[in-house]
């Protein structure tokens, strides 16, 4: 995986026609917790033969989605489809602004509260939100399958005896993020 040496911001595998973009938590690496999103983008790289994106999220970065996909488009250039994965601070930032993108066909939202109106505009094809049951913005799930005015497929699901970080529950969490990648 190829990535910006100088901070690691980014991580990048160069692959066909569609992007999965995964957008990491507040203060969250490329690297992560044993290494889970490198793992996930080689898995989706080697099985789908896709381009893959890990972006990390530093305390007190900006959250401009748009600004990101147009750097990692400067050496992606052939890409028609862009699918989105964000995590904790990650997930606010694809449900809030995935939307303005026409490229973003999917998004897989994990650990989600507080962005209806990211739900609400997106157009693409599927929209899924993902809670570990520990995690504190559980108690919103229930808020997905209430909003009728919804122009997508939107689900969610709850993954049992997982805390915000999914430990002890990472291949749990990799197999779902693979059934998503699979769906198309």
């Amino acid at each position: 995986m190829k990535y910006d040496k100088d901070n690691q911001q980014y991580g990048l595998m160069f692959g066909k026609s569609k992007l999965f973009f995964i957008k990491t938590g507040a203060a969250g690496s490329i690297y992560e917790y044993k290494n889970k999103y490198l793992e996930l983008a080689s898995k989706i790289q080697n099985e789908r033969g896709y381009a893959v994106a890990v972006s990390a999220n530093p305390v007190g970065s900006p959250l401009n989605l748009q600004e990101e996909l147009e750097k990692i488009s400067t050496y992606l250039i052939d890409i028609k489809e862009i699918i989105l994965i964000g995590i904790s601070r990650g997930r606010l930032l694809v449900l809030q602004q995935g939307y303005l993108n026409t490229r973003v066909s999917r998004i897989l939202a994990i650990n989600w509260h507080k962005t209806k109106k990211g739900l609400i505009n997106f157009s693409g094809a599927k929209v899924q939100v993902v809670f570990g049951q520990y995690d504190p913005s559980v108690d919103y799930s229930d808020l997905i399958e209430r909003l009728e005015v919804l122009e997508t497929d939107g689900s969610s699901q709850i993954i049992s005896k997982a805390d915000h970080n999914f430990k002890g529950k990472l291949d749990t969490f990799k197999k779902l993020v693979m059934q998503f990648v699979l769906e198309d």
